[in-house]
């Protein structure tokens, strides 16, 4: 028998057959025992850590019967064998230290101890190596208790944990394996981003693998976080190496003969996106071990694997990917990526090509404004970020092969796990499992998990037919579990009854996807047919739901979708939730699953009418437009918004401007799947429509998601032709024009720039003629044509003063003070900038005053008038950091730093620039970062100037 206690708890036989302890109370009485293995444990004792301070009466009697039920379940066949012992004081667990992880942990750190006092880093790292990987997650995950003991105990074995992670930190170090080390210890700073030993032995190995500058950008980072979180400043040690790094201390070399290589990886953090394993997953042997083969990178195959599991809805196919990962994530050191292509999800279309691989790149470092807009080039480009790295990637709920196709990376050292309902056979060189019902026996412990092997076994017989009833298929399975849970005055036998009674789904159930559909079936007629009106309004609402093409709601949305308040609506979700046909992913956030969204969207069709459903989606459409219009003028209140259509709908209230980004952040997939619902519905909707994808300009833009940008408004300029509204089509291509300066495309904007001007005059929108004319202007900007810039630039300062619009001006003057900067005409650079520096600094509006500030920082830079620069500067700086724009934080900081530097302050120089190198890092601000690295280059010189 072996134990595992360093994670969730796992006992199984020699053969590794998994023994399940079910019921809480036996498992918490095991690990009691076994912390204290080998030693008897007095039954007072065990009774204080069962239940606290307040045991019932019958504890000692209840101590026994549990002592009873785990050698049953240790020992099935004779209990009196189980490793469980008695004696006249208490009980004891006999146990090996090879047979329980926790014990053969501390042995193995015991001999690292050994090895390294002998001197034999080699043994050392070998011997922790070992131990680490005996931990699974956190000791005695899961295991809910109130003992003091467990919890010491616990937190004794993570600080141990931890000690053995630096330590094999150190060994590796002194092995001068620094270039595998990066990876591994930027995953242990995530999980404990304020261990200073961590972010040491990092800046040590990023120093030694050639990566002086981001050695020290880890170490602004920490500071930085240090200063805000807890308001202390790094450690004595960790100063002393920032100060040894900058000046190239030739003691931190690597060890004599270990060769530095300067790594061509994105130092960032390693992607960890796949799905938590499913606690209740059972079976699969034969798939397991097929996978496990697969996914073995050293199985001699000389290619990377990729390996299809297809198999009939609710099958399982998504755990059973997950699952057979776990045993070889450590030999993916490089991560994991994850990605639903929604293949599966009923009245959503399918995720493209180009989502995945933004949302991949992205993943992997990549800012969201620097995703190629071309599927081709984004391939390209995903395929040579993970080239040189041995990852795993789940493309789960795959609906073609050509959806599967450009996600494929092409390389011998990742694994590729595809999930489909269809087989993709057209996916050449693939490996396919495919998956049936599970075994009976595999079918009968699942249900046992479910719903607790003390209420399967109170009828064997007929959970035997429940599972058969079920079609052995895992999401039956879980329906009928959540039947029976919510009804804990049920037998087994009951829900067996029930559906014997529904005679026209037995046939059905005999059957893999109408099995699934018979389960679901059963929930909601309940809910249909039940003489309570919150159950029928609850039925009522899976329908709506069905016709939704989101794919999770909250009680604001659901409200917008029934016709109701959200009070009212969070009541009727919740009757949904209890009847287990949502689920909660977060408070006031709820999904769908996809194969109940299938159920509810067959339902509605037969039971609500088309003027209702048209209704349904205006409402959602609606509600989306109001909302998001809101939460981006609360966001961005100084920009200048496009008019959108005025609907009658209550919109989400927001308490600030933090609440409202976490909104858009939360909801923008569900927004541009509403957005895409509208194309292809009457005009009513190609409206809203068109006023969402222009109410969410400046947040797409800002955010840098610039592909949903060029999808939205090219759809809404085609909308907008046709349903004959000119000025939504101006400003459709005006949006779309910002995209492409954003991702630096200026020559591109120009194009739909000037479709927007040409429209505005014909009809006769002056505000929009002078936003295009300031627009063209920016785009020579960009592309240093000053002369230009500053024809188009006057034309709009004109008409904005014509027609009184002052943000136009405002913005004419800014821009022009930058266009005589490139000119090198200084002092009327400067005279522009400074009139619209009054008047941001009259309004409050931050955002752009810290760019105007930086610009007449780097004004007088020019200039050689140093201390005025570094005045100005250092309040653009102040003046980002107000509002948390962190680019424009970082720009002033680059700034400040040449200004700095140029003065004779390099130690000031220093600290700004890696201040500003921080920021990009940990936003992924490819193009400010790049100038940072260059002013850290001209900071290093004249280090060595000083020191020269």
């Amino acid at each position: 028998m072996h134990f595992r206690l360093l994670g969730p708890l796992r006992v199984s036989t020699a053969a590794d057959d998994e023994v399940w302890i079910g019921r809480p109370k036996l498992r918490l009485l095991l690990v009691l025992l076994l912390t204290r293995a080998n030693t008897s444990v007095p039954m007072d004792t065990l009774v204080d850590d069962l239940w606290g301070a307040n045991p019932p009466e019958s504890a000692l009697s209840n101590l026994r019967t549990y002592v009873w039920s785990l050698r049953r379940l240790l020992a099935p066949a004779d209990p009196a064998t189980a490793p469980i012992s008695t004696d006249s004081s208490g009980y004891m667990i006999g146990v090996s230290p090879e047979r329980l992880d926790m014990l053969t942990f501390e042995r193995l750190i015991a001999d690292g101890a050994d090895a390294r006092r002998l001197g034999d880093l080699e043994l050392v790292a070998r011997r922790l190596e070992q131990a680490l990987k005996l931990w699974r997650g956190a000791a005695f995950e899961g295991i809910q208790h109130t003992s003091d003991m467990l919890a010491a105990t616990a937190q004794r074995l993570e600080e141990q944990r931890l000690a053995a992670v630096e330590e094999l930190f150190d060994a590796r170090l002194g092995l001068g394996r620094h270039a595998e080390a990066i990876a591994e210890l930027q995953g242990w700073i995530v999980q404990y981003p304020l261990r200073e030993r961590l972010w040491e032995q990092l800046m040590l190995a990023l120093y030694r693998h050639g990566r002086q500058a981001d050695a020290l950008a880890a170490y602004q980072q920490l500071r930085t976080r240090l200063v805000e979180e807890i308001g202390v400043e790094p450690s004595q040690p960790l100063r002393m190496l920032q100060a040894r790094i900058l000046r190239s201390d030739p003691a931190l070399a690597p060890p004599a003969g270990v060769a530095t290589v300067v790594s061509p990886v994105n130092g960032g953090l390693i992607p960890r996106q796949l799905p938590l394993d499913v606690p209740t997953f059972v079976g699969r042997k034969g798939e397991l071990a097929t996978l496990g083969e697969l996914l073995d990178p050293d199985n001699g195959s000389g290619h990377g694997s990729v390996v299809i599991i297809h198999g009939p809805p609710g099958v399982g196919k998504s755990a059973l990917a997950v699952h057979a990962v776990e045993p070889w994530a450590s030999r993916f050191p490089d991560g994991q990526l994850y990605v639903n292509l929604r293949g599966a999800t009923p009245g959503v279309e399918p995720l493209s090509p180009g989502e995945g691989l933004g949302r991949f790149l992205r993943a992997l470092g990549v800012p969201a404004a620097e995703v190629p807009h071309d599927i081709e080039e984004a391939a390209g480009l995903y395929r040579t970020l993970v080239a040189a790295r041995r990852m795993v990637i789940l493309l789960d709920n795959a609906a073609t092969a050509d959806q599967v196709r450009p996600l494929l990376p092409g390389t011998s050292r990742t694994a590729v796990l595809v999930t489909s309902r269809a087989g993709l056979t057209a996916l050449e060189g693939a490996t396919h499992v495919g998956l049936g019902p599970l075994d009976p026996d595999a079918s009968r412990a699942m249900l046992e998990r479910l719903i607790g092997d003390a209420r399967a076994a109170d009828d064997p017989p007929a959970t035997a037919r429940l599972v058969e009833l079920c079609d052995r298929m895992p999401l039956g399975l879980h329906v009928a579990a959540a039947r029976l849970k919510t009804r804990p005055t049920w037998a087994v036998r009951d829900l067996v009854e029930r559906l014997t009674d529904e005679q026209h789904r037995l046939s059905e159930l005999a059957s893999g996807v109408l099995a699934v559909r018979s389960s679901l079936g059963v929930s909601y007629a309940a809910l249909a047919r039940s003489d309570d009106p919150g159950d029928r309004a609850a039925a009522r609402a899976l329908c709506l739901i069905g016709l939704m093409p989101v794919t999770d709601i909250d009680s604001h949305t659901a409200a917008a979708l029934l016709d109701t308040s959200p009070a009212e609506a969070d009541r009727v979700i919740e009757r949904l939730l209890d009847a287990h046909l949502v689920e909660a992913v977060e408070p006031d956030r709820y999904r769908i699953h996809d194969l109940v969204r299938l159920f509810a969207r067959e339902v509605a069709a037969s039971t609500v009418a088309g003027g209702d459903a048209t209704a349904v989606i205006s409402r959602l459409l609606s509600y989306y437009l109001v909302t998001a219009r809101d939460a981006t003028r609360l966001l961005y209140p100084y920009r200048t918004h496009y008019p959108v259509p005025d609907v009658p709908m209550t919109p989400k209230p927001f308490t600030g401007a933090d609440e409202a980004r976490r909104w858009l952040e939360a909801e923008r997939v569900n927004l541009l799947a509403a957005a895409r619902q509208s194309w292809r519905g009457p005009d009513e909707h190609a409206r809203l429509g068109i006023g969402l994808a222009l109410t969410l300009h400046w947040f797409l833009l800002l955010k840098g998601y610039s592909c949903d940008m060029f999808e939205l408004n090219e759809q809404a300029i085609s909308l907008a032709r046709q349903v004959g509204d000119r000025r939504s089509e101006a400003y459709a291509n005006g949006s779309i024009s910002g995209a492409y300066v954003a991702v630096g495309r200026p020559e591109k904007a120009e194009a739909h720039i000037a479709t927007e001007l040409s429209i505005c005059r014909d009809i006769g929108d002056r505000f929009g003629e002078q936003r295009a004319l300031g627009n063209l202007g920016l785009s020579y900007l960009m592309r240093d044509r000053p002369e230009e810039a500053i024809a188009y630039l006057e034309q709009q300062l004109t008409v904005a003063q014509q027609i009184g619009a002052t943000v136009g001006e405002v913005y004419a003057l800014k821009s022009l003070g930058r266009a005589y900067h490139q000119l090198g005409r200084h002092e009327e650079a400067i005279r522009f900038v400074e009139k619209a520096l009054a008047w941001y600094d009259e309004t409050g509006d931050d955002y752009p005053g810290s760019g105007a500030l930086t610009r007449l920082g780097l004004i007088y830079i020019d200039l050689g008038c140093l201390d005025r620069a570094a005045e100005l500067l250092a309040r653009a700086v102040e003046r980002a950091r107000r509002i948390r724009y962190r680019q424009g934080e970082a720009l002033a900081l680059v700034a400040l730093a040449r200004a700095s530097r140029l003065l004779g302050a390099i130690d000031k120089a220093a600290s700004y620039v890696e201040e500003a190198a921080a920021i990009t890092e940990a936003l992924g601000m490819t193009r400010v970062r790049a100038l940072a690295d260059i002013e850290h280059a001209a900071v290093l010189d004249a280090v060595d100037g000083q020191r020269g």
